[in-house]
């Protein structure tokens, strides 16, 4: 092994024997000498890894006294949110970090994958509560762009957080009807009036004002491996080559997509192989295309290009945030829509791949 990556599993094996009780606040370590010898390595590889233990406040070196386990810590005191429990956390993140890079994945890719690891937690705790005078419940449609900013509202809109619960459109619009939560997200799309969202809004919340609130519009298409083996352009292909498909639950704006179009082009689901294969996210139907487990979905760019896959292109929709009008003028919704409507929150979308800004910060009222 490198010795860059050496140290770090030194330190690795000190800190789960003081972790574990092997080694216990007050003792003594081995010498630089000692341990440069049972690892086989050069003193300054030991040196850097007592350096790393040093920082995170696990040992103490004294002059005449060698090197010395720190502090006395209690059991309560290891189950709380103490120096030793943040400093573990660490390690194990770049012990996973140092191992994906021994496999080959750029720094890029590894991002990609722990963005996608944390979106499909949901980060429906993500705030310091002690700092939170206010904490805005969503409930609606799995967006990876909204996921991003809940993870940062209270950095952007201080003293204000956000919990969030993927439940489809359909089941968003509905909890938000019943006030079970303070805003929604969806991308219904109509038929009839060829648009998203506002005729939904208007049959559900019919005798109230309702604000829809444009987050972005999100290419939708067709998620497939990488190099598209079987050569998929449209969902016939998908039909007629017996692909099997990766689908989303009902109530989702996807569903309700593709299932219209397979309406319009005279397909039954029957013919879809997987029809009744569901997923709640676009990060899972990523994820189970990325395993083999299946060889088609509908989904996002921004999903296909975030665990490498390919992508067919197929429609451009409307993402809105849907909440009641009389809250429009409070704290932090009209914040929101003022960072939405400037150019840091322009920015912010734009930086996400297979999002476009144009009419990012528009706002439609359902009368």
């Amino acid at each position: 092994m490198e010795e860059l990556h050496l140290y770090l599993q030194i330190a690795d094996t000190i800190r789960r024997d003081i972790l574990n009780g092997k080694i216990n606040p007050g003792d003594r370590l081995s010498s630089v000498r000692e341990l440069s010898q049972q690892w086989g390595c050069t003193q300054g590889t030991v040196q850097r890894a007592y350096h790393e233990l040093s920082q995170q406040g696990l040992i103490d070196s004294r002059a005449g006294k060698g090197t010395i386990v720190s502090g006395n810590l209690t059991p309560a005191q290891r189950n709380k949110d103490t120096v030793i429990r943040r400093a573990t956390l660490v390690n194990r993140s770049e012990e996973f970090l140092l191992e994906a890079l021994s496999m080959g994945y750029n720094l890029e890719e590894i991002q990609n994958s722990i963005n996608l690891a944390m979106d499909r937690w949901k980060l429906l705790d993500n705030q310091d509560q002690n700092n939170i005078k206010k904490t805005i419940k969503f409930i609606g449609s799995h967006d990876p762009l909204f996921n991003s900013i809940s993870t940062r509202f209270s950095e952007i809109f201080p003293g204000y957080g956000l919990k969030i619960k993927f439940s489809g459109s359909l089941g968003g619009l509905r909890a938000l009807k019943q006030h079970q939560s303070d805003l929604s997200g969806c991308h219904l799309w109509d038929s009839e009036s060829d648009s998203y969202n506002l005729v939904d809004v208007k049959n559900i919340f019919s005798d109230e004002k309702m604000v829809l609130l444009t987050l972005a519009h999100r290419r939708l298409g067709l998620i497939l491996p990488p190099d598209n083996p079987q050569k998929i352009s449209s969902i016939a292909d998908v039909i007629h080559k017996r692909v099997r498909f990766a689908n989303r639950q009902p109530g989702s704006g996807t569903r309700v997509w593709f299932d219209m179009m397979l309406i319009k082009n005279g397909i039954s689901p029957d013919q879809v192989s997987g029809y009744d294969h569901e997923y709640s996210t676009h990060s899972e139907i990523g994820r189970v295309i990325a395993e083999g487990s299946a060889g088609a979905g509908v989904g996002l760019e921004s999903v296909a290009v975030a665990y490498g896959l390919d992508f067919v292109f197929l429609t451009l929709e409307r993402y809105d945030l849907v909440f009641y009008h009389d809250q429009m003028n409070e704290e932090p919704y009209d914040l929101f829509i003022q960072w939405l409507q400037h150019s840091e929150g322009k920015k912010f979308v734009k930086q996400f791949p297979g999002y476009e800004n144009i009419e990012t910060g528009k706002i439609q009222y359902s009368m």
